[in-house]
C-alpha cells in the first residue's frame, strides 16, 4: 500500500511538473495551425519527454494524387532535410580521422572532378554551400540519370568562398567522399556511423538509374528517427548516453559561416527569433527544429498535400515559430 501511494504521488508531481512546462492552450494553437497548413503529423519533445505526437485523420480536404492508403503512410519523406544528416556523418568521419580535416581539397578524395581540383575546391565549401555552384534545381544532377557522374564533370560558376549558394551538386560530392574513405556505399556508410548506433531503423535511400545513392534528397524515413537526429543535436552528439559524433561538430555545424548568418555545416540557423534555433529542412514542410535554450525539439511531417500553397510554405516564418516557442514559455 505504502508502495503504491508513493508511485501515485510521483505520478501527480510528474503531471503538475509536466502542467507548468507546457502550455496547453498554446499547444493546442499550434496544432491547430499545423493542421491548417496540411501537416500530416507532428511530434515535439521538451526536455527530452514527449509533448505530443499528433497525427491527421481527415485526409479529405488534402489535395494531391495520392491515395488514402498513401497519405496515411506511417513513413516520412525527408527531401532536403537528409542534407543535414549528411553534415553529421562527414563530422563523424572527421572524428574516426577517416577525413583529416575540412580544409583538405576535394581534389584529395575525388581527382576525377578536375574542375574542384583546378579552383582549389574544399569539404568545408561543400558543407557551407560557398564552393561556387549555383543553385540547378530540375536542370540539375536531380534530372540526371548517372548523377555522381554528373557531379564529378560540373564546372563551377565562380570561385569558392565567395558567394552562399545552395546546392544539390555539393551534398552529392560529399557522397561521394564518404563512400572512397569508408569503401562503402552511402547509404551502408550511414548504417554503420549513424544509423546502428542510434537504433534508427525503417530508414531508405534513393538511388538513380545507375545504382549512385542520393544524398540530396529523396530518403524515407519515419517520425521519430528524425526526432531521433533532433535529440542527437540537443544533446551536443550524445545520443541516449554513447558519444555518436563530438561535441565540437555540433557546435561548429550551428554556427553560422563568415558569408552569411543563416547556414552552418548544412544546418539553417536562426539567429533572429526571440529563441534561437536551427533545423534540418525539406520540400512540402519537412523538418526538424531544435531550439537549444528551450530545450525543445520539432519536427513536422506532410505527404499527402501537394497544393501550391503546400509547395511555397509561405506560413514558413517568425508567427510559426513563435507558435512552437509559447508552448514552453
Amino acid at each position: 500500500m505504502k508502495r503504491s501511494l508513493t508511485i501515485f504521488l510521483l505520478f501527480l508531481w510528474q503531471y503538475a511538473s509536466f502542467a507548468q512546462q507546457v502550455n496547453t492552450d498554446n499547444l493546442s494553437k499550434l496544432l491547430e495551425f499545423c493542421d491548417a497548413t496540411k501537416a500530416d503529423e507532428i511530434l515535439i519533445s521538451h526536455k527530452g519527454s514527449i509533448v505530443t505526437h499528433w497525427k491527421r485523420t481527415d485526409f479529405s480536404e488534402i489535395q494531391g494524387n495520392a491515395s488514402l492508403a498513401e497519405c496515411n503512410t506511417p513513413f516520412m519523406g525527408t527531401a532536403s532535410m537528409v542534407k543535414s544528416w549528411t553534415g553529421l556523418v562527414i563530422g563523424i568521419l572527421v572524428d574516426k580521422g577517416l577525413i583529416k580535416n575540412i580544409d583538405e581539397l576535394v581534389c584529395s578524395y575525388i581527382p576525377e572532378w578536375e574542375a574542384g581540383c583546378r579552383n582549389k575546391i574544399t569539404i568545408r565549401h561543400l558543407l557551407t554551400m560557398t564552393a561556387g555552384m549555383n543553385r540547378l534545381g530540375g536542370s540539375g544532377v536531380l534530372s540526371k540519370a548517372d548523377m555522381n557522374h554528373y557531379v564529378m564533370n560540373m564546372q563551377p560558376d565562380t570561385l569558392p568562398g565567395i558567394r552562399f549558394s545552395y546546392s544539390n551538386e555539393s551534398v552529392q560530392l560529399l557522397g561521394i567522399i564518404i563512400e572512397k574513405v569508408t569503401k562503402k556505399k552511402a547509404d551502408d556508410a550511414f548504417e554503420k556511423y549513424l544509423f546502428q548506433p542510434m537504433r534508427i531503423d525503417s530508414t531508405t535511400f534513393s538511388r538513380d538509374s545507375v545504382g549512385n545513392v542520393v544524398l540530396y534528397g529523396g530518403c524515407t524515413t519515419t517520425v521519430q528517427n528524425a526526432h531521433k537526429i533532433g535529440l542527437l543535436m540537443l544533446n551536443k552528439g550524445v545520443f541516449d548516453g554513447q558519444r555518436i559524433v563530438s561535441a565540437q561538430w555540433i557546435n561548429e555545424s550551428t554556427t553560422p559561416g563568415s558569408l552569411v548568418p543563416y547556414y552552418g555545416y548544412l544546418w539553417w540557423i536562426d539567429k533572429n527569433s526571440k529563441y534561437w534555433n536551427y533545423a534540418a529542412t525539406g520540400d512540402l514542410g519537412q523538418m526538424t527544429i531544435v531550439f537549444p535554450e528551450l530545450d525543445l525539439v520539432f519536427v513536422r511531417k506532410q505527404s499527402c498535400d501537394l497544393s501550391p500553397a503546400s509547395r511555397n510554405m509561405s506560413w514558413m516564418g517568425p508567427k510559426f515559430l513563435e507558435l512552437i516557442t509559447s508552448i514552453v514559455n
